[in-house]
């Protein structure tokens, strides 16, 4: 069973949080950047990166 996902970008893209983190004592979350149907796109380090990820690949036409 796959891990609930959370809409951003106004409902364009979603993230979808994995139990693991990055390693380290200040290790971020890796989260999924996801279509928002689910589809997964992206394995990233931190909320705010796959966010930023998000946007551009908004602007570029290719997150639709």
């Amino acid at each position: 069973m796959r891990n609930p996902i959370e809409l951003i970008c106004e409902g364009v893209a979603a993230l979808e949080y994995t139990p693991s983190m990055e390693p380290g004592p200040a290790g971020k979350p890796m989260v999924w950047l996801c279509r928002a149907n689910g589809e997964r796109l992206e394995l990233i380090r931190g909320r705010e990166e796959a966010e930023a990820r998000a946007v551009a690949l908004i602007a570029k036409g290719s997150l639709k």
